[in-house]
């Protein structure tokens, strides 16, 4: 995952997470689902953004 990419994430991430429970749970699962798309669930930086969320999903 190159930086520029990390950087939205992790910026979404943040911005997940600092939403009411159901909405942010329903926002992460739209970012995980996004991010193994694009980068698969055994990239680094995807296991690392995950492990940032404040919910687990």
């Amino acid at each position: 995952m190159d930086s520029s990419a990390y950087n939205r994430y992790l910026a979404a991430i943040k911005e997940a997470n600092a939403c009411e429970a159901s909405r942010a749970r329903e926002l992460l699962r739209q970012i995980q689902a996004d991010m193994i798309a694009n980068y698969g669930a055994s990239d680094r930086d995807v296991e690392y953004l995950i492990r940032q969320f404040r919910y687990n999903i």
